[in-house]
């Protein structure tokens, strides 16, 4: 600070100034004088001024204070530090200068290059209070975005400092930015209340939410303090509002369901809005005892009635359709799970596709098969299949029993080897010196071996098992317990049951087979005797009628003989062969079916045999394509011989009875028989053996033979209705189906001529 006498000069060149400036203009300076004086003053540091932008203005710091309080005040408390530079036309720096100035007090403030007095801001609360009644609420944000100003300064320069000042509301404790009053708050209350109320399912927060127009933030601070009739699952996005009306008419459903059909199916309890359906009904039905399936859970009620109904089953000898009993909406696994805990305990049944069967009813299915089981045994036993089988097993196992020898000879010779190995050999004297040596062994690392062995060690023979022989298929058992099922409506478990039995049965069949076929083995020594005498009484009575047929047909023309000879070797000369194989078979022990054989049975057979049979039996089976009998009688010589048999001689006069017989034999079949073709054969037969008194075997092809040989032994009305009744009976064989009914009408009116004939025939002659 200058000293008081220098600014006593101050004062008065400062009056003499002053004076001069209210003088005359004569006794005024100039303008150039002043601003050579200020200059002076400036210089001399006497003075502290500030140029304005035009330098045609000074100012003093003090002033330039006081006018932008002025402007600041003008501008309602708010203004830019470039506008207050432009209105005062000082330069920004100085006015930068003054401001910092101007806010060491606490009314004005700088924010963001603006002056900012308390006042304004007063008058900003006073209108956010007015916004804040109007709408009830008010954030921040908005606030910020509508005085562009910082959201700091806001909220803490102004909301909070006049909070229950100037503004009446209240704070959000969640959200400090937001602001609410009371009465906003209690309405808000009521709308949220209301919605809830009106709800009857569960519904998104985020349709509360927007239905109502309010933030999740609102909705999730009150919805604490309403009280409200129902739960959210959740505070976060996407949770719902469950009202109590709709859990509760949930559990009332849910129990209601139980209680009524004694199970709970998730797929419902899901559509009812139950989102973890075990758990809920762990949690609803704690004191039950409950059975969770991948389907549903069952009470113990249902569980009950199963072992009620599988004791009934089992005490009745039937059945139990499970599917009966259990909630239709169990799957196949849910239905094997509950019967496998149930079987458990009773071991008296059988389960096949959910229906449980008694072993008392599975034991009647298998008792009515017994019966075919031992046809079957037997028939195989007969058909020599099970003998078959028997020696091949007895086979396998000889040569399995011969190669086990084998390596264990093998083995055996191995370790002989190792022992000596391991004890060395002395040497000589006291000087030799013992050596040792051991066996090597190399094994594969990184593997587990079954067992150790050297490198000269052969293969490992594993005993295969033998397959088993079918004697009872499962369609047998089918054919057999089919119409059982179908009566009982259980026919899709055919299959399966057929083949449960199947096993037991076959191994049953087995036995019988093996039983039968000692048994026949029994009697077939006993019976060999019997066999061959039974047979060579056979032999001879054919051998006979085959001599008699051919004395008949030697009455007949030599040109037509061979053909009739060539008929007659190749069925009852067939006839022969067949008892002569039947009776090698048995002696061979080869099974035979039927008592008539095909020829394929018969070269079947002789091809079996052995040479001692086979030999004569294929010299006969030669002579039966012959038109020549001596060849044939020569060929059952050798084998009667071979077999041991002889051939009776031939008495007359039981010949003579055995024509008649055969004589009354076809006249007798003639009577019953009424198809014109075969009466026909037998009547040409008939009167061929009471006109020649003799025997003749014959097929229906050589009847126009014999015909044609009776012309000479008849009375010419006789053979014209023999010859037009076969002209009849060609027509009727080879005409259409529209001509051969009017040729089959007209031979059953004749039939009864054709059998009166013969029978006049036979008397007069």
């Amino acid at each position: 600070m200058a000293p008081s006498t220098d600014w006593d000069e101050i004062k008065r060149l400062a009056a003499d100034f002053q004076k001069a400036q209210l003088s005359s203009t004569s006794l005024r300076l100039s303008e150039r004088n002043c601003i050579e004086i200020v200059t002076k003053l400036i210089e001399l540091k006497l003075i502290d001024v500030i140029f304005t932008n035009d330098g045609k203005e000074y100012l003093t710091p003090q002033q330039l204070v006081k006018e932008i309080k002025d402007e600041l005040y003008v501008h309602g408390g708010r203004i830019n530090t470039v506008d207050v530079a432009k209105e005062l036309n000082v330069d920004l720096s100085q006015i930068n200068n003054s401001v910092s100035e101007i806010i060491k007090g606490k009314e004005v403030q700088l924010v963001s290059g603006y002056l900012i007095a308390h006042y304004y801001l007063e008058k900003v609360a006073r209108e956010v209070n007015e916004k804040l009644q109007l709408q009830g609420q008010i954030s921040v944000g908005e606030l910020t975005l509508q005085y562009d100003l910082p959201a700091e300064l806001l909220q803490h320069s102004v909301l909070e400092k006049y909070l229950g000042k100037i503004i009446y509301g209240k704070q959000d404790p969640s959200e400090p930015r937001t602001f609410y009053t009371e009465e906003y708050i209690t309405r808000t209350k009521a709308k949220i209340r209301g919605a809830l109320m009106g709800l009857l399912k569960p519904t998104p927060v985020a349709v509360i939410v927007n239905h109502c127009n309010l933030s999740d933030r609102l909705f999730s601070s009150l919805f604490d303090q309403l009280n409200a009739p129902g739960m959210l699952t959740g505070r976060q996005a996407g949770a719902l509002y469950v009202p109590s009306c709709y859990t509760k008419s949930q559990n009332d459903w849910v129990m209601s369901f139980y209680k009524q059909n004694n199970y709970l199916e998730y797929d419902a309890l899901s559509r009812l809005g139950i989102s973890d359906p075990k758990g809920y009904v762990k949690r609803t039905l704690t004191n039950e005892d409950l059975t969770f399936l991948s389907s549903c859970v069952i009470g113990s009620q249902i569980k009950q009635q199963l072992e009620t109904a599988l004791e009934e089953c089992i005490a009745s000898k039937s059945y139990l359709d499970v599917v009966s009993l259990l909630p239709s909406v169990l799957t196949d696994t849910d239905i094997e799970n509950v019967l496998e805990a149930l079987l458990k305990k009773s071991k008296s049944t059988i389960l096949f596709d959910n229906t449980v069967f008694s072993h008392h009813y599975i034991e009647n299915l298998k008792q009515a098969c017994m019966p075919m089981t031992q046809q079957k045994a037997e028939g195989i036993v007969k058909s020599g299949k099970f003998q078959q089988f028997h020696l091949e097993k007895q086979i396998n196992k000889a040569s399995e029993f011969a190669q086990a020898s084998h390596l264990d000879h093998k083995a055996e010779r191995r370790e002989e080897r190792r022992r000596k190995a391991a004890s060395g050999k002395g040497g000589g004297g006291t000087q030799g010196r013992e050596t040792k040596t051991k066996a090597v062994k190399k094994h594969a690392r990184g593997k587990q071996t079954a067992h150790d062995s050297d490198s000269d060690e052969g293969p490992v023979v594993t005993k295969k098992s033998q397959a088993q022989l079918e004697i009872v298929s499962v369609e047998d058992v089918e054919n057999i317990i089919k119409d059982t099922l179908e009566n009982e409506g259980l026919e899709d478990l055919l299959t399966r049951i057929a083949e449960y039995l199947q096993g037991g049965l076959n191994q049953t069949a087995m036995t019988i087979a093996k039983e039968f076929a000692e048994k026949l083995l029994q009697d077939a020594s006993q019976n060999r005797k019997q066999t061959h005498t039974s047979a060579q009484d056979k032999v001879n009575i054919l051998i006979n009628d085959i001599k008699l047929y051919e004395k008949g047909l030697k009455s007949l023309p030599s040109d037509v003989q061979p053909q009739l000879i060539k008929y007659l070797l190749k069925s009852l000369g067939g006839d022969v062969l067949s008892e002569l194989c039947k009776y090698a078979a048995n002696q061979c022990n080869i099974s035979v079916q039927g008592d008539v054989l095909t020829v394929e049975q018969r070269n079947k057979i002789i091809n079996d045999l052995s040479d001692e049979f086979t030999k004569p039996l294929v010299l006969l089976n030669g002579t039966l394509s012959d038109q020549n009998m001596e060849p044939f009688f020569q060929a059952v010589d050798v084998c009667l011989a071979e077999f041991g048999m002889i051939l009776k001689k031939i008495d007359k006069k039981k010949d003579k009875l055995l024509i008649q017989n055969h004589r009354e034999k076809l006249i007798s079949e003639l009577d019953n028989c009424e198809d014109p073709a075969l009466c026909l054969h037998m009547a040409v037969l008939a009167i061929f053996t009471i006109v020649t008194q003799n025997m003749l075997h014959a097929s229906g092809r050589q009847v126009p033979i014999i015909i044609s040989y009776l012309k000479t032994q008849l009375k010419d009305e006789d053979y014209e209705r023999l010859r037009s009744w076969h002209e009849l009976v060609s027509k009727y064989l080879t005409s259409s189906e529209e001509d051969k009914s009017e040729v089959e009408e007209k031979l059953v009116q004749d039939l009864p001529l054709l059998k009166n004939m013969v029978q006049e025939i036979k008397k007069y002659k």
